[in-house]
């Protein structure tokens, strides 16, 4: 009878340590998928709908925020604001792909010049690897990782400008997969 109640702990404390371990075997597999170009293990890993909506989502509002300011009083502040929001959607589909959420995992900050190929880095093709590109990088350096909830956990990336870039993984059943990327965007960018 000690043996099954021994063999029941240990199964509970072996599926207890693989639950713990979840995100952050998530995030290797993030960053194996993106070195090694492996638009399956991204798929498997990063919810690319939910991420490019979560994004879409707060860029509008920091839009909205600062054009509400700005265009009061304009009578073309709606076209404005309208047209930059459109924007914002086709940006977000540009940048968010496995090379531009590498960038991301570096603590670099996308740029308007910068914008990835989407035909090169988009999520269900698989690019040509260039000489330069090669090496592994090392994501998600000097980042910091922590429990959110049971089912949510954050990874904060710093940038070159000591502000910090969120990465916010998700629990699905047992698996995790990144969800949402909070920039660090205020009034002061």
């Amino acid at each position: 009878m000690k043996r099954i109640g021994w063999i029941i702990g240990l199964v509970a404390l072996l599926l207890a340590l693989w639950i713990g371990a979840g995100p952050y075997l998530a995030v290797a597999d993030i960053e194996r998928g993106i070195n090694d170009k492996d638009s399956e293990r991204l798929a498997e890993r990063v919810d690319f709908p939910t991420l490019r909506q979560n994004l879409k989502d707060q860029l509008k509002v920091t839009i909205l925020k600062s054009a509400a300011k700005e265009l009061e009083d304009n009578p073309f502040g709606a076209l404005a604001t309208g047209l930059a929001t459109t924007l914002v959607d086709g940006l977000v589909d540009a940048f968010i792909t496995p090379a531009g959420l590498a960038s991301l995992m570096e603590g670099k900050r996308p740029s308007i010049g910068s914008a990835p190929s989407r035909a090169a880095s988009s999520p269900v093709q698989t690019p040509e690897p260039d000489q330069a590109q090669t090496q592994d990088r090392d994501l998600f350096k000097n980042a910091r990782h922590s429990y959110d909830s049971l089912s949510r956990f954050s990874v904060w990336v710093p940038g070159k400008d000591g502000r910090e870039t969120r990465f916010v993984l998700q629990r699905d059943g047992l698996s995790w997969k990144l969800v949402n990327v909070i920039l660090p965007l205020d009034e002061t960018s």
